[in-house]
């Protein structure tokens, strides 16, 4: 029962230090309240939303709701190409006066449900989603976020065919959009407490920079390493996506997820960690009950 009780509260084991190291960064850094105030806000919605989520039984039967969430999921990657975007970047929706990075959101509620279709044998159609979410993240143009999906979503296409031919045509359409995307990067300067968080927080300490990097490590950890047994592969791609996202940050002007300013990245994080921390509790209770 106390374990049960400690695994509801994994989102916010793994969320809270990154989010309050980057808070305390921009506060110490003089970035204005109001900045780093949204990912607080943020990160006390989101949180009560996942642990009531986590700490209650959901059961979702049938591939329409997995169908549907794709659908809404490429809806709003394509409404970034249909918005203004900044000096032809194409990646946020705005909603009022919020702006998501949709892809950010999206992505790992894709990764999740395409598993899910491909069990119902819908090889086909999540062929053709991933390469379409690909080209429109090529357009957008995004590396980062095609790199993190492309890459997981090749080897979860890959484990679910035997047909070789279908493995060289994704392997190559999805390798050629990434290195496309990587020859032709946006030219967008980077924002010191979004894409440059890890620059400000060597102003801190070294402590606190190495706790810093430590937090950001941390993030896809549980689902590579600490993964659901039945349900290994969809984790470790969500753990790949998470990891290569970071990875890109060494190397282009991109988001710094959680520790930098951003809900995006928090809303993304916390739903993948959800689902990770509800197949934990399944888990465990089918081993109880066994």
């Amino acid at each position: 029962m106390v374990k049960s009780r400690i695994t509801n509260f994994i989102p916010l084991i793994f969320t809270i230090p990154s989010i309050s190291i980057g808070v305390i960064t921009m506060y110490y850094n003089k970035v204005p309240a109001f900045i780093w105030a949204q990912n607080i806000a943020c990160l006390v919605i989101i949180g009560m939303i996942s642990y009531f989520l986590v700490s209650n039984k959901f059961n979702i039967r049938g591939s329409k709701f997995y169908y549907g969430s794709i659908l809404i999921s490429l809806i709003f990657i394509i409404l970034t190409l249909i918005m203004s975007g900044i000096a032809g970047v194409h990646r946020w929706v705005s909603i009022g006066i919020i702006k998501f990075n949709a892809s950010m959101i999206v992505l790992p509620i894709i990764i999740i449900a395409s598993w899910k279709l491909l069990h119902v044998k819908s090889l086909w159609i999540t062929t053709v989603t991933t390469i379409t979410i690909s080209v429109l993240l090529t357009i957008q143009p995004d590396a980062s976020q095609l790199t993190g999906f492309a890459i997981p979503m090749m080897v979860m296409l890959v484990s679910r065919t035997d047909k070789k031919s279908l493995r060289l045509i994704m392997v190559v359409v999805l390798s050629t959009l990434i290195i496309i995307s990587w020859v032709f990067l946006d030219s967008l300067p980077a924002v010191a407490y979004v894409e440059g968080i890890l620059g400000l927080l060597k102003n801190v300490g070294l402590v606190w920079f190495i706790l810093g990097l430590i937090s950001l490590i941390m993030l896809p950890v549980p689902f590579i390493f600490f993964s659901p047994k039945n349900l290994k592969l969809p984790s470790i791609c969500l753990g790949l996506y998470f990891m290569i996202i970071l990875i890109s940050t060494l190397f282009g002007n991109f988001p710094v997820p959680l520790m930098g300013y951003g809900i995006s990245p928090i809303i993304g994080y916390f739903i993948s960690i959800s689902w990770y921390t509800r197949a934990k509790i399944t888990e465990q209770y089918s081993y109880e009950v066994s």
